[in-house]
């Protein structure tokens, strides 16, 4: 994708004084273009403010919104594009890796600085990705509130692996009452596990 020119990044820095009250520099481009044109051999003698100097005002905003939009473009290009590596997988400025206990870490590709540590689910460590690629905090708002869906799901999911397991060993010791408590407990981690998955399975769709 074509970066800005600099007429487009010069456009906008004018268009950005001007709105904080220093038009010297607009006044001046507009200045640079009217000559621009008499040079060529274009001159208006018409009174008040001139067709062409409008005409040079629109150059400019136009400038100003290609240059915007080229960069919402660089942005959005940036958070889409991702490619996979040897231990996982590279979006934007960060990675999604898989470590040794097959949980999955998020690494700052600049810096080289693991972020997150043994995130289960792959889609909560994308989900986290795509908003620090958007330029959002690691206690922003949007991360805090996926991390806070990934602990409930995380909490469930430990909760019916201890249930499971308790469950065996009733079992095996012959105690049906308590092994009847243990799977009613289970069932219930288990569904309430499914629930906040589905949740966070759901904003992974949405954001893809």
């Amino acid at each position: 994708m074509t970066a800005p020119s600099k007429k487009d990044v010069d456009a906008m820095a004018n268009l950005m004084k001007a709105l904080n009250g220093d038009k010297s520099a607009l006044r001046e481009q507009v200045a640079t273009e009217r000559q621009a044109r008499e040079d060529a051999g274009i001159i208006d003698t018409s009174p008040g403010v001139k067709t062409a100097d409008i005409k040079a005002m629109e150059n400019i905003l136009n400038a100003f919104n290609n240059a915007s939009t080229n960069v919402s473009k660089k942005v959005a290009t940036t958070i889409n594009e991702s490619k996979r590596t040897q231990s996982g997988v590279e979006i934007g400025m960060f990675s999604v890796e898989k470590n040794a206990d097959e949980l999955f870490d998020i690494r700052d590709n600049r810096s080289n600085d693991t972020l997150f540590e043994g995130i289960r689910l792959y889609e909560t460590a994308f989900i986290i990705t795509k908003h620090l690629n958007e330029g959002k905090k690691i206690n922003s708002q949007e991360i805090t509130k996926i991390m806070a869906s990934n602990a409930v799901f995380e909490q469930y999911y430990y909760d019916a692996l201890q249930h499971k397991h308790s469950y065996k060993v009733a079992k095996k010791r012959g105690d049906f009452n308590k092994m009847d408590i243990v799977e009613a407990r289970f069932s219930r981690a288990k569904t309430e596990a499914a629930t906040a998955k589905q949740k966070i399975k759901s904003l992974y769709e949405s954001l893809k």
